[in-house]
């Protein structure tokens, strides 16, 4: 049976969410949610006639997105560094001497 205790508890959107601490991520709850909530925030000022259910999905979207964006750059970056890499190693065997 999973020890409900540490489980944390938000409001977000009319909504509470419980949330657990994750050792394996970096931030805490409190961050990501804060994080969420500047972001509902900022649709419901410009959208103000939206429900919560409308801005949960507008939000969901954004962070597709960003995520996609950031493994697009990241994959990029990776073969960029790998294409430098194989370049500086044929440099380095093209001015070594080459052994016997």
């Amino acid at each position: 049976m999973e020890n409900k205790s540490n489980d944390l508890e938000f409001e977000v959107l009319g909504y509470t969410i419980k949330l657990k601490p994750n050792e394996e991520n970096s931030q805490s709850p409190l961050e990501i949610i804060e994080y969420v909530r500047e972001r509902a925030e900022k649709i419901q000022m410009t959208n103000p006639s939206l429900d919560p259910g409308q801005i949960a999905i507008l939000i969901a979207l954004g962070l597709a997105v960003e995520k996609k964006n950031l493994e697009e750059e990241f994959r990029s970056n990776v073969e960029t560094l790998q294409s430098s890499a194989v370049d500086a190693l044929n440099f380095i065997e093209e001015v070594s001497p080459t052994s016997l």
